[in-house]
């Protein structure tokens, strides 16, 4: 199987793509906001809710408020009104909705994520899932003398820990400038802009079958390929520019990515799901065709999986599938839970409520892509 990795622009986005044989299975969209997942803030406490439930906080922006969940810090202390603290922006609010901040912060790396106020050596779980036990423990024991967290991304192996040591010690010494930075600033405001978008999804999505890493544009090409052979240079050595019609003549990313945009999408035995999102939740309905009850559920379950993961769709799901049998529906929940196994995100499929719909629930990096406005 051949893995391409494509990075470029989709109308008013910047996008990364990922393609298997030809077939699109994983997208990113960079909003052109000036708040991005990953920025770091240096924020002020303006209001604690009741029970000690989250809080609300002041980011620098005018007349803008951000939601910080958990406000215990990592010396266990609790955060008070009016106190000025450094936080990450964890996820973009949908629409209106605030931004989620944490204080569980994340620098990432090509082998390793820094954790700095963590305490904790963390093999992440395709990391778990490519090493045995015996490289598992090799890597514990070379990285267990750290004095922060971190999490050994899947592109760490025994034979790259003395690089993943060389930028361990480079991202630890970012973040003692940011620590430095944030002290210099009076006021809330940015103090780390997360503009990795690029290195993140090449290092997010790449896998032993990578074999193309495109770029349309040659800053955007140059950077990734710099950045990456001051380490291994194992991603260099796949980089290469396309133009933007030779991307679209060989890979045809339009029409793949309008697909995505849809909400009625058709089944091979002839019937279809339709996709509803409101502010609570997604609805999928699907709807037979002339094939069997069971052929069509399977279909559906098949692309319902695809699709939440293409269309990046997060927090509640229901699921309406064709009337079946109960044997017949349990089989639906194992099968869906298996089109969740290699996403990135955290997917719990829970079952089927009282009135018959298959719930689940997907945790939220990104805005869904019906959530984006494209403009040509």
């Amino acid at each position: 199987m051949a893995t391409k990795l494509i990075i470029t622009n989709y109308k008013n986005f910047k996008c990364g793509v990922k393609l298997n044989d030809g077939e699109l299975v994983n997208i990113r969209f960079q909003t052109n906001e000036d708040v991005q997942i990953g920025d770091i803030y240096k924020v002020k406490i303006s209001e604690i809710l009741p029970n000690d439930s989250g809080a609300f906080v002041s980011y620098g922006v005018e007349g803008k408020k951000g939601f910080f969940k958990r406000i215990n810090l990592p010396n266990g202390e609790k955060v008070h009104e009016g106190q000025s603290i450094l936080l990450q922006v964890r996820s973009i609010g949908a629409k209106d909705k605030v931004h989620l901040f944490t204080n569980n912060i994340i620098l990432t790396g090509k082998f390793i994520n820094l954790l700095p106020y963590g305490d904790e050596i963390i093999l992440s779980r395709r990391t778990r899932k490519n090493l045995d036990a015996t490289e598992q423990d090799a890597i514990m024991d070379s990285l267990s003398e750290s004095e922060v967290g971190l999490i050994a991304r899947h592109n760490l192996t025994p034979d790259t820990l003395d690089i993943a040591k060389t930028e361990l010690k480079s991202i630890y010494n970012h973040w003692n400038e940011i620590e430095l930075n944030s002290k210099e600033v009076e006021n809330e405001g940015l103090v780390f802009e997360n503009n990795y978008f690029d290195q993140n999804f090449v290092c997010d999505y790449s896998d032993k079958n990578t074999d193309q890493i495109i770029f349309s544009e040659n800053d955007r090409f140059e950077e990734v390929k710099t950045w990456d052979e001051k380490l291994d240079g194992s991603f260099a050595q796949f980089c290469q520019e396309m133009s933007n019609d030779q991307i679209e003549e060989e890979f045809n990313l339009t029409e793949k990515i309008d697909y995505l945009v849809e909400s009625k999408y058709s089944l091979p035995s002839g019937g279809n799901i339709m996709i509803g999102k409101t502010d609570a939740l997604t609805a999928i309905d699907v709807n037979t065709g002339a094939a069997k009850r069971f052929d069509t559920n399977r279909e559906a379950i098949h692309l319902i999986g695809k699709l939440i993961k293409l269309k990046n769709i997060s927090g509640k799901v229901v699921v309406d599938p064709v009337a079946s049998d109960q044997n017949t529906l349990k089989k639906l929940v194992g099968m869906l839970k298996n089109e969740f196994r290699d996403d990135l995100s955290i997917t719990n499929v829970y079952g089927y409520t009282r009135g018959g719909l298959l719930e689940l629930s997907r945790s939220r990096n990104d805005r869904c892509i019906d959530e984006l406005k494209f403009t040509s």
